[in-house]
């Protein structure tokens, strides 16, 4: 006496593969959700890190901001904001390492990782390239300090061809801002912010610099850029020629906008559909704007 086999038939095979399908289709974009929220709060976590450094900083120096780009007389090429916050972040091995006089451009520790200026959801090795006599090359940053806006033609600005510089931000062009000089207050004043802007059709990095460097040997800021335009989530602009180096986008690869590190040590999502003359006015410590609170 023969017992019948029981199995699936072809159909019902078809239809648990299908089903198994569906599953996947619908919990993989929870998944990248929930490993881009986790690369976003590691990003809060660096520019938290960043707001105590400078805190530490300022208890240092009698209450002032490090430079965005320090006085340096006539030289080029000099350490400025991110190698000044090192010993405030644990690297202080890196910070006595270098030659703080020297040029940054063939400088010591050029290729080495900061984990803290890294955000986690940049594409790109943290590394670029290997001829220590580029620009483009070195271990990146992928933050950018707030250098202010520019409101009036009358305005008073470091003038380049790179795009002029006001003196209206926490950071800037040779200069050390003061605590009592935020006339916002604090709360009210954006410091660092995401920068990952590239042109449109260019490779990575971009416009993506190494940390150490603090300038081009000319006028454009590798630490700081001036509000202008926009949170850029798109990341490229059409027309390369279109906007000037030191007033390009801060952006983010984080859907919706970026994060931002405000003077009082705070971070914030700020959205890229945040109203620009809002955005501007946070970035200056100009007292009196009708601003309102940083957006939570």
């Amino acid at each position: 006496m023969y017992s019948r086999l029981h199995g699936f038939t072809l159909v019902e095979l078809l239809v648990v593969i299908a089903i198994i399908g569906i599953l996947i289709a619908l919990l993989l974009p929870a998944v990248q959700s929930a490993r881009e929220a986790a690369r976003r709060m590691q990003c809060t976590n660096n520019l938290k890190q960043m707001g105590l450094a400078i805190h530490n900083y300022m208890d240092t120096y009698r209450e002032h901001f490090p430079a965005g780009r320090p006085e340096t007389g006539t030289r080029t090429r000099c350490h400025a904001l991110f190698t000044q916050m090192l010993p405030y972040l644990e690297h202080k091995n890196v910070y006595d390492d270098l030659d703080l006089d020297g040029n940054t451009l063939t400088g010591k520790h050029r290729f080495t990782v900061i984990p803290e200026y890294i955000c986690p959801s940049y594409p790109n090795e943290p590394v670029f390239g290997d001829n220590p006599d580029s620009y483009w090359h070195g271990a990146e940053t992928t933050y950018q300090a707030v250098g202010g806006t520019i409101y009036s033609e009358d305005q008073e600005v470091v003038t380049s061809i790179y795009g002029d510089m006001p003196n209206n931000g926490v950071f800037g062009w040779r200069f050390w801002r003061r605590i009592s000089q935020v006339g916002d207050g604090l709360s009210n004043t954006l410091a660092i912010g995401e920068f990952v802007q590239r042109d449109e059709g260019a490779a990575l990095p971009g416009n993506v610099r190494p940390w150490m460097l603090g300038d081009n040997g000319g006028n454009a800021s590798y630490t700081f850029k001036v509000v202008q335009y926009s949170i850029n989530a798109g990341l490229n602009r059409g027309d390369p020629d279109a906007v000037p180096f030191n007033h390009l986008e801060m952006c983010s690869h984080h859907p919706g906008g970026a994060n931002f590190l405000v003077a009082d040590g705070s971070v914030h999502f700020l959205q890229e559909t945040m109203q620009l003359t809002v955005y501007r006015a946070l970035a200056t410590c100009d007292e009196g704007e009708t601003i309102g609170k940083v957006p939570e």
